[in-house]
């Protein structure tokens, strides 16, 4: 009998975390100015070029209980007037048992900076492809905010048109206790991947009538200073093949520290710079697929 395969779409999504690292920074917005604030108006007043936040995510997918695959990241994220301009994370992904073991390096944790449209790759499946003298892989056409929201998260709390949808459907709302030195309220409540997708067009892609109607689950701490300070999803997807259906859940946590703090991001040197056509072989595929048997 031929054998079955069943497109893995989430395992693409890895998801990042790591502790974090440091206090968080006071917004710039406190006392009455904060309280006179919403978390989409908090977040649009932190955009302020040269300022960021730093972040830490962890995410976990299973896959019928066959494969699991494990993600986390850490990082910095640079602030423009309207949103994030720049990123530097590192981020590691364990994909057990989908990996192929003539796939080098896929296991090893991989750095990308991302300015303006160009992200730059190193280490992960890179790391034996670069020529004498380069260490880093140009790829045009990025975004920087990209890191949050289309890597397992679901959810992108720095992006104002999705943090107003997701708490729109807010169903409680109480005290979070400290998180991260900021001591927090806590927002439940549950979205459709179709809601998501009429706010974050990159959902759209790919987004089937079915997994439209699936439910992200989330829980949001917010700071007295009505910024984000962590988030939490999980989700269920039932993957078909011919007759054969299977249940991939999806769980991402992330968390924000130092709200405000100086951040600049900066490409690398262009003489440590490569292109796809410099690179000694060919990029491997990642998995994207799971053996059913026979």
């Amino acid at each position: 009998m031929k054998r079955a395969f069943l497109a893995l779409a989430c395992a693409a999504t890895a998801a990042l975390v790591a502790p974090a690292v440091a206090a968080p920074a006071q917004a710039h917005t406190t006392g009455s100015q904060a309280r006179s604030l919403n978390p989409t108006a908090a977040l649009k007043k932190a955009f302020v070029p040269g300022r960021g936040v730093r972040f830490a995510s962890s995410g976990k997918i299973d896959v019928g209980g066959i494969a699991t695959v494990k993600s986390s990241a850490k990082g910095r994220l640079a602030f423009g007037r309207s949103g994030v301009t720049g990123s530097d994370v590192t981020a590691r992904t364990d994909y057990g048992a989908l990996l192929d073991e003539d796939v080098k390096g896929a296991n090893k944790p991989t750095r990308t900076i991302t300015v303006g449209r160009t992200a730059y790759v190193t280490g992960g499946v890179f790391s034996s492809l670069f020529p004498e003298g380069k260490k880093w892989l140009r790829t045009p056409g990025k975004n920087p905010a990209d890191v949050l929201g289309s890597n397992g998260e679901f959810i992108n709390p720095l992006d104002a048109r999705t943090l107003k949808a997701v708490l729109a459907t807010t169903k409680a709302k109480g005290a979070g206790g400290v998180v991260n030195g900021a001591r927090t309220t806590l927002y439940r409540g549950a979205i459709t991947l179709k809601q998501l997708a009429e706010v974050d067009p990159g959902l759209k892609k790919g987004l089937t009538a079915s997994d439209a109607k699936s439910v992200v689950d989330w829980k949001m701490w917010v700071g007295g200073d009505q910024l984000v300070r962590k988030v939490q999803t999980s989700l269920t997807l039932k993957l078909r093949y011919k007759k054969m259906t299977m249940e991939v859940d999806a769980s991402n946590v992330i968390s924000f520290v130092g709200w405000g703090s100086r951040v600049t991001v900066k490409a690398p040197p262009k003489s440590q710079v490569a292109s796809l056509n410099d690179l000694l072989g060919s990029v491997p595929d990642m998995p994207d697929t799971i053996n059913l048997g026979d």
